[in-house]
């Protein structure tokens, strides 16, 4: 919680409403150097609190960001009622009490944080006049139109009869409910009018997430619809992530963003507009109620032959269903479809089928790679549409075959748990049979890969540098987290345009973006750890942003001062620039994006670049005349196009991919392949999760005995994720066990180590004797990845560390990147105890040893066991591991091979009063 309280101060949202001025990216220092304001110290004192939800809290403070920007527009009726809501909910939260689920049969707003701006974001909710908590509800989650908000669409929705035209003067209206179903209903904003793609749609899904935390959603009868551009949306988010919905209801909305655009694009354009088009993916749609809306005598842009077309190519498709409705009315068709507030009670029964025999996707983006319990992992050629079709054939006797085909997929996975129940389960794919057996022996995720023989078990390797989950571009694929825009300032007459540029990127490159306030940064303010969490864009001409120069000979583009440079071909000119995407070589998890050019105002006019991009687009004044647009038309590119699937140019070598990290010396082999002869590994029997202690080692009157029983209060409650996982190792020893000695007995112990530290009291009333640590332990020096963050930590996790110091140094490791230690979330996480670190990297003197980079995942074998790696570095790392755990002094240590969550780093945690033992 104590994130609220940072984020509180450093926000300048508010400074409208408060009278704080200052200049943009300096509200951070001077708030801190002036004293808090009444509305501040509350809400910092909230923050504090760990008996209120933070949801409640940001929600508050949302309110009052939004009366700051009315108040600042000179709307100062309006901001008056936001702020009083907002204050008449701080004083509920004040006396303990949530107020959101009190607000029955209203319209509220709320805010929740997103990765992609520091603003808070926010959504319009209602429940229903009775609701109750103990029960599950439906949600129905809508998408507003052109000229809309969430605030303002909720009230439509749910009764406000206004006319389109008068929508701009309504957006932050209180609206009442006129219309009351038995049913959660929702209207996020989408960061405007990006008309719901990319932080749009992203937006949709936190705002799902948040209201699943927030309030008693029925999980299988949740309706996506939208309107107008919101219909866009519909058929957009509904085909791409079909799975998550009973129904999905497309009104006015244009089926594919091929059609809305006219079809006048460039091959890269299409690939990326296919990506968001319904028509390309109906096949998605096979197990939801997918359900369309239109007017004939619609005028547009969203054309009644549009629809026909969508039509017309669901029946070619022979198994999908046509479910279309037509109106002898225009645009405006809402009310008809809603039937006046009673379409809810024809939506009450229709659930998601949860394990449905058959399951088809297709898709050209690994952020909606998934469709039930089937999940495309590689893409062949991405982002070329890829395709996996399988089926369930159930027997009478409890058992299965599964049968897969696949089109341009090399490796895909499969979720077990939501599998139809099969048992024993014979699996094929593409002609090829994989596994038969125990249905047991697949865990709860099982892999396969593609390679030169066929199909296998198996993870597609990561070695090397390929196009994968999360480092795949497209350019908007940087859109979905954070960003942090970098201006140059090594040339200085550059420094000013360059910064101005900066920050025009940073409100978003989308058109009718809302609510985007990007960082913005110079490129000596740069560090490792902001490289490591956000993805950064490099604003800069030859010479001028040393972040960019730092990198320039791993990138497969480069800029000189009167060419932009794209593997053998030259694009010269006075004004030509660039923009890219590309695995920052800095940090690899990461993006770079550069934007750069012969001078500084080209690359200010690099912000005016069409919204549908590929990896790389080179341009000159010609390609960013007037105003901004949707795509080139006759406003051509130099080049444009995508990286092959190892990230290089098409027909030429990227010197990049091809020469060592900046992590990796380059003279030993990368990472192995997984073994895949041997079969999956079964899902051990967990030992008995153990209760309370009869008697704690500390009385209830000290400091660590109340926190001892606060844990014990809280652990039985946590789900054994660890009980899931296949190809893990348990062991129960009693020497292992340990409980929470006294405050005092503990600093004392510590004292006398090589652990330098001081006690931190105040940290969390749920750490056991909390301490920070101030300075290398026996010559081996720690540092956060997040840099800002002290390495605070249980003292009975402080003292375990010079065990783990000595194995360490039997390796040659003289420093420790430590990913994570203690910190306020997930509540079911050791980590908010202070008993848990996140070790990323190991510093020697041959270089940086990687969890993310150098360890080899060995799936198929248990963690400890099995033949060594082939790399120095993977063995070194593996070996590490494995003596972590036979100190008896940790009860977990995860490796890669737990989890896709744990690729990046060890995880290793002490757990008070327990026995068990467990390594993957």
């Amino acid at each position: 919680m104590r994130i609220v309280r940072r984020f509180i101060v450093e926000i300048g949202a508010i400074v409208g409403m408060l009278g704080i001025l200052g200049a943009p990216g300096m509200a951070g220092s001077a708030r801190a150097q002036s004293a808090p304001t009444t509305v501040d110290a509350r809400l910092a004192a909230l923050g504090a609190r760990n008996d209120l939800p933070e949801g409640a809290v940001l929600s508050v403070q949302y309110l009052l960001d939004v009366s700051g920007r009315l108040r600042a527009r000179e709307l100062d009726e309006r901001a008056d009622a936001w702020r009083a809501r907002a204050m008449r909910y701080l004083e509920s939260l004040e006396q303990g009490r949530d107020p959101y689920p009190l607000e029955r049969g209203k319209i509220v707003n709320r805010g929740y944080r997103s990765v992609i701006s520091p603003e808070l974001q926010g959504y319009a909710v209602y429940v229903p006049p009775d609701y109750d908590p103990t029960r599950r509800y439906p949600l129905y989650l809508a998408l507003h139109g052109g000229s809309s908000n969430g605030n303002l669409f909720l009230g439509v929705v749910l009764g406000n009869n206004l006319d389109w035209l008068s929508y701009s003067e309504h957006l932050y209206d209180d609206f009442e409910a006129r219309w009351t179903p038995d049913w959660i209903v929702v209207a996020p904003t989408g960061f405007g009018q990006v008309m719901w793609r990319w932080m749009g749609e992203q937006d949709v899904l936190d705002v799902l997430a948040d209201v699943q935390r927030n309030y008693s959603v029925d999980d299988e009868r949740i309706v996506l619809a939208g309107v107008s551009n919101g219909g866009v949306g519909t058929y957009a988010i509904g085909m791409r992530h079909a799975w998550r919905f009973s129904q999905v209801q497309a009104m006015a909305g244009a089926p594919s963003w091929l059609q809305y655009l006219g079809n006048r694009m460039t091959e890269t354009e299409r690939r990326e507009a296919e990506r968001f088009s319904g028509i390309h993916l109906a096949q998605n749609t096979v197990n939801t109620v997918f359900r369309y809306y239109h007017g004939r005598t619609d005028t547009g842009p969203m054309r009644p032959h549009y629809v026909d077309e969508f039509t017309t190519h669901l029946r070619g498709l022979g198994d999908v269903p046509v479910n279309e409705t037509w109106y002898d009315a225009g645009h405006d068709i809402l009310y008809r479809v809603t039937r006046h507030g009673r379409i809810y009670e024809r939506l009450e029964d229709v659930r998601r089928p949860s394990r449905p025999t058959e399951v088809r996707i297709v898709t050209g983006d690994y952020r909606a790679n998934r469709q039930h319990w089937l999940q495309i992992d590689r893409i062949v050629d991405y982002p070329r549409l890829a395709e996996a079709r399988a089926n369930v054939a159930l027997r009478e006797d409890g058992g299965g075959r599964l049968t897969i085909s696949t089109r341009h997929a090399s490796a895909i996975s499969l979720h077990v748990r939501d599998l139809p129940e099969a048992d024993p389960i014979a699996i094929e794919v593409d002609g090829r049979e994989v596994y038969s057996g125990a249905r047991a022996a697949l865990g709860h995720r099982l892999h396969l890969r593609r390679d030169a023989s066929g199909w296998a078990l198996g993870f597609a390797s990561d070695g090397g540098r390929i196009k994968r989950p999360g480092v795949s571009g497209p350019i908007t694929d940087a859109y979905y987290g954070r960003m942090v825009h970098v201006f140059g300032t090594q040339v200085s007459e550059d420094t000013a345009a360059l910064r101005s540029a900066a920050e025009r990127g940073a409100r978003g490159w989308p058109l009718w973006a809302w609510n985007m306030s990007q960082e913005v940064v110079a490129d000596t303010a740069v560090t490792e750890a902001m490289m490591k969490s956000a993805h950064v864009v490099l604003y800069g001409t030859p010479g001028s942003n040393a972040v960019l120069e730092r990198i320039a000979g791993a990138l497969p583009i480069r800029v000189e001062a009167d060419a932009v440079v794209v593997g053998s071909r030259r694009h010269e000119g006075r004004h030509v620039g660039v923009r890219f995407i590309y695995p920052n070589p800095l940090a690899p998890s990461r993006y770079v994006i550069v934007q750069a050019g012969t001078n500084a105002g080209i690359v200010d006019k690099g912000n005016k670049l069409p919204e549908f991009v590929g990896d790389y687009v080179v341009y000159d004044p010609q390609t960013v005349r007037g105003q901004q647009r949707r795509v080139q038309g006759p406003n051509r590119t130099l080049a444009e196009g995508h990286f092959d699937d190892a990230w290089r140019l098409r027909g030429e070598s990227s010197p990049a991919s091809e020469g060592a990290g900046p992590d990796q010396t380059g003279d030993e082999g990368s990472e192995s392949a997984d073994a895949d002869a041997e079969p999956t590994l079964p899902i051990p029997p967990a030992p008995a999760v153990p209760g309370p202690p009869r008697r704690y080692g500390a009385p209830a009157n000290d400091p660590a005995g109340r926190v001892a029983r606060r844990i014990w209060a809280r652990v039985p409650g946590f789900i054994n994720f660890r009980a899931e996982i296949p190809g893990a190792v348990w062991r129960t020893d009693a020497r292992a066990k340990w409980t929470i000695r006294p405050q005092q007995e503990c600093y004392d112990a510590l004292a006398e180590t090589t652990v330098p530290f001081r006690p931190r009291p105040e940290v969390s009333p749920i750490v056991a004797s909390p301490v920070e640590i101030l300075g290398p332990v026996d010559g081996v020096w720690f540092r956060m990845t997040h840099e800002e963050h002290p390495l605070v930590m249980s003292c009975e996790m402080a003292i375990r560390l010079p065990a783990l110091i000595a194995i360490l140094k039997e390796h040659d490791v003289h420093g420790v990147e430590i990913l994570s230690s203690y910190r306020t979330t997930p509540m079911t996480s050791f980590h908010t105890m202070g008993l848990a670190l996140d070790l990323s990297r190991f510093w020697t003197e041959r270089g940086w040893l990687s969890v993310f980079d150098h360890y080899e995942k060995t799936p198929m074998q248990e963690t400890c066991s099995g033949p060594n790696p082939r790399d120095r570095r993977a063995r070194t790392l593996r070996t590490m591991a494995c003596e972590m755990a036979q100190t008896r002094l940790l009860s977990s240590i995860l490796t890669p091979n737990y989890n896709e969550g744990h690729r990046d780093h060890f995880h290793i945690d002490a757990r008070p009063d327990d026995a068990r033992i467990f390594v993957r």
